[in-house]
């Protein structure tokens, strides 16, 4: 018996003594301070969100008319009864005005037609108060069909409205709600990546002078979520050719447009080349502290007929956990930065044990006399995989060696060849100590 515990702690020592049992070995490593400002595009913290009231388009100090405009229009003896009152619309109603008049919609030359008179007349650009000065001009100056004192009215029933698709990859499907609470509840392990129901194609009809992005993303389900890229994407002249056989504004159609546009927008990066016709915005809504904010003006937010807002994903902005760490994949964070210790203690790993600590691993707690304190992180940069080396005790004392988590970091806790040595000589040979011992 003695003979085979002899042989075990032998072999144990080779393997220690000669980095056997390491994962990838020290001469194989580099150093953290390599990568600390290479590769990283820029800390999150230090980025700055733009002025959200810049996705508002301006609002004139008068609102004008145009095509598909419904007028309540009353000229006593012409649209109505003199001895009756007109017509009143929209009373009890929330978001429109109270209006009075029979209907008539602005032509989509811009021109209302009107009883008893011989030309249409042109309203586009007028305000309420023009057109109805021209109506009464058409009326009783150009040619005398009622009196210069005549009852004319004219109101706005229903304003015009833009037919606008909004493709959200960040909201939940079933209630529009923004799916920041299930990023924050299933943010351990794989339940992140399935725990979130995205994908939504909904059709708005944006009245004139709120057909804006503002509009657009506060009526389906606000600015974009943790899980989402900070940005807005606006894709101009949707009824393209790539979408001539599809009515994808409505019905099953609209998963249609939301998976070619998410497949062209993963292939690239971008969603280039759509179509020849097809015009792209992508409006960035945080900004580093020395860049230029976006100089977006008024017609850039502006949506009209056709446009589509598309908000994309940031699934794939993960790390990997393994080794002492339980394996799992974890979200990192959009608007700050998560440095290695952060990602371990995210992970549900310990930092900075204390000697007699216990380590968890997958396979439950293991007793210990040194806890873990070789930290791997795995990076590839150019198509190439680089083993980042981390000591513990460093990395507490010196904030260069706790680098910043990326995209796709592979995140291992290890034991060094020592630690591991002592560990199995702790968890082999039971040491008993009694009081008499020491009599």
């Amino acid at each position: 018996m003695k003979k085979t515990i002899n042989t075990f702690l032998a072999c144990l020592l080779v393997c220690a003594m000669t980095g056997g049992c390491l994962s990838i070995p020290n001469s194989e490593t580099v150093s953290p301070r390599y990568f600390k400002n290479k590769s990283q595009a820029g800390p999150r913290s230090e980025m700055e969100q733009i002025n959200f009231v810049k996705l508002r388009m301006d609002k004139p100090a008068e609102e004008l008319l145009g095509p598909n405009d419904v007028l309540g229009i009353y000229i006593a003896g012409i649209t109505g009864n003199s001895e009756e009152a007109p017509p009143i619309h929209n009373i009890g109603s929330e978001t429109e005005r109270p209006a009075s008049g029979y209907p008539y919609m602005v032509r989509s030359d811009g021109t209302l037609s009107l009883p008893m008179l011989p030309e249409p007349i042109y309203v586009e650009g007028m305000t309420l108060i023009q057109a109805e000065e021209a109506i009464r001009a058409a009326y009783t100056l150009k040619r005398s069909i009622v009196r210069t004192d005549a009852n004319i009215s004219v109101s706005l029933i229903k304003p015009r409205t833009y037919h606008v698709t909004v493709i959200r990859e960040d909201v939940t499907s079933d209630d529009m709600r923004s799916s920041a609470s299930a990023y924050s509840s299933s943010n351990k392990g794989a339940a992140y990546m399935a725990g979130i129901a995205r994908g939504t194609a909904t059709s708005l009809e944006l009245p004139a002078y709120k057909n804006d992005v503002l509009e657009a993303l506060s009526q389906t389900g606000g600015l974009p979520g943790l899980n989402a890229k900070n940005e807005v994407v606006i894709l101009r002249k949707a009824y393209s050719d790539e979408f001539a056989d599809h009515d994808y504004m409505s019905g099953t159609d609209a998963g249609y447009a939301q998976s070619q546009v998410a497949r062209r927008y993963n292939e690239s990066g971008e969603i280039n080349n759509l179509n020849s016709d097809l015009g792209v915005l992508r409006i960035p809504l945080r900004v580093g502290p020395n860049d230029t904010p976006p100089q977006l003006t008024s017609e850039d937010v502006t949506l009209y007929d056709g446009d589509v807002v598309y908000i994309q994903s940031r699934e794939a902005e993960v790390f990997y956990t393994g080794g002492l760490i339980k394996g799992g994949v974890y979200p990192i964070p959009r608007d700050y930065d998560l440095d290695v210790m952060g990602a371990i203690a995210t992970a549900g790993g310990t930092v900075g044990a204390s000697a007699g600590a216990s380590q968890g691993n997958s396979t439950g707690k293991v007793g210990s006399i040194l806890p873990a304190s070789r930290i791997l992180v795995l990076r590839e940069v150019n198509g190439r995989q680089y083993a980042i080396q981390i000591r513990q005790r460093e990395m507490l004392r010196d904030p260069t060696q706790r680098i910043l988590i990326e995209p796709n970091d592979v995140i291992l806790v290890e034991y060094t060849p020592l630690e591991l040595w002592f560990n199995m000589i702790y968890n082999t040979i039971n040491f008993t100590v009694r009081y008499s011992d020491f009599k």
